[in-house]
């Protein structure tokens, strides 16, 4: 349980600070504002949040499923069909 919450913690911060990169200067494209530095970083966390709720919901209620559940959330997860799987397999 611990490996596989420290990988999950090691996995979510490489996608983190690999999206925080600062964006290498194109001559033709203008600065996109909101779309980049921090409002970008802090979109990133909500939306990883969001997408990796099952799996919060099953490691904070401790479920026997974990796995089962972690799978479904990163491989179908996109699918909203596989991630609302998750997620009720995480609630019951």
């Amino acid at each position: 349980m611990k490996k596989l919450s420290l990988a999950l913690v090691i996995l979510i911060a490489a996608l983190l600070i690999g999206c925080y990169a600062p964006p290498f200067e194109m001559p033709h494209m203008p600065y996109m504002g909101w779309f980049s530095g921090p409002f970008a970083f802090v979109g990133w966390l909500i939306g990883l949040a969001l997408y990796f709720l099952p799996t919060i919901i099953a490691i904070v209620r401790k479920k026997s499923n974990l796995l089962l559940i972690l799978l479904l959330n990163i491989f179908l997860g996109w699918t909203l069909v596989g991630w609302i799987i998750a997620l009720v397999l995480a609630v019951i």
